[in-house]
């Protein structure tokens, strides 16, 4: 008898039924559950409540997240997410409800994290190349929602939020170090072989450190693809597994990366630059610069590399057998070509 929740359906449905009881105090019957497909991380369901569960507004379906110990980015916290996602109740970003979470494995053999079901779909942020570009009052209509809630997302107050536990010591001045000084160690725990590019690079971003406008709350994810539309409208900003508080200047980096534009002269697909860096100044109250995003745009190339190199090991290791992660490590070296290629330009 297979008794990992995480790889039986049956026994994972069991243990939702008995910790929303917990959690509500009645009991609450859980229909057949169904595993989102997409993402190389966490596992993702979607859950069924029989008869709707009044804590969570009389919904009658959940999202069920959870972080496995063989995942791409293991071990994991369910907290970064579930602080961020109370922390922008409320507020002009998208975001669906957080309901409960833990990172103790004891009741669904890893992390968890509950939150509101929301209408939408994906927009698909990799396309075969001769793909039609989106329609272009779609495009517009989502570029322009796309532009406002990241600057909304890095004007939210959040010092008197659940996410200010997350930002001990961080200030305007060490944001950007304290960041590469992150991912510096993710790829000494994630390379399988020394890579000179890498560490040149890390010394030149340790040296070239800006200074940012504010500290707030960064995505560090927010492309196409982690938001969900429906009839034209954004209904979710989704993924928040690499959130932290740093430069705004790095979600727009990453924004710009040329991989997520599709083959169009868009930022992932949906907004000319110059629009994007206008519409966002105007929205997010400061100017932005454009030296920060060119160094926020190599550092993300940096941070792209080491996850290839994350997937690289996850699937050497043996931890995940999904194809999708040999191909994500054939492209460390692309990554760091471009990297160098970035930084050469702007020095």
């Amino acid at each position: 008898m297979n008794n990992d929740p995480l790889n039986n359906d049956a026994l994972l449905r069991e243990r939702i039924a008995a910790y929303l009881q917990q959690q509500t105090g009645h009991p609450v019957g859980v229909g057949a559950l169904t595993r989102f497909a997409v993402g190389f991380s966490w596992k993702t369901y979607l859950v069924p409540i029989e008869g709707g569960l009044a804590e969570a507004g009389g919904a009658s379906e959940l999202i069920l997240r959870l972080g496995p110990d063989y995942g791409l980015f293991a071990p994991y916290s369910a907290m970064p997410e579930y602080l961020s996602l109370r922390s922008l109740e409320g507020s002009a970003v998208p975001v669906p409800k957080a309901y409960w979470a833990g990172d103790e494995s004891d009741t669904f053999g890893a992390p968890f994290l509950f939150s509101e079901k929301m209408a939408g779909a994906a927009v698909v942020p990799w396309v075969p190349a001769g793909t039609p570009p989106l329609e272009e009052s779609l495009r517009k209509q989502l570029g322009a929602q796309f532009i406002d809630a990241l600057a909304a997302l890095h004007c939210v107050p959040w010092q008197d939020q659940p996410i200010a536990s997350m930002g001990a010591g961080i200030d305007v001045h060490n944001a950007a170090l304290r960041n590469v000084a992150f991912w510096e160690s993710q790829i000494q725990r994630w390379a399988m072989r020394p890579y000179p590019a890498a560490q040149w690079a890390i010394r030149w971003l340790k040296d070239h450190c800006p200074t940012a406008p504010r500290v707030a709350i960064v995505h560090g994810d927010y492309r196409t693809g982690n938001f969900l539309e429906q009839n034209g409208q954004i209904t979710a900003i989704l993924d928040w597994e690499l959130v932290h508080l740093g430069d705004p200047h790095e979600d727009i980096g990453w924004v710009s990366l040329p991989m997520y534009m599709g083959g169009s002269p868009h930022f992932c697909r949906l907004t000319e630059p110059e629009w994007f860096y206008e519409r966002y100044s105007e929205k997010a109250g400061f100017e932005v610069s454009m030296a920060s995003v060119k160094y926020y745009r190599a550092f993300s190339l940096l941070k792209l590399a080491a996850t290839h190199m994350a997937a690289a090991r996850c699937f050497e290791e043996g931890r995940f057998a999904d194809m999708r992660m040999p191909a994500m490590g054939s492209q460390i070296g692309t990554c760091l070509r471009q990297l160098e290629k970035t930084i050469e330009a702007k020095a």
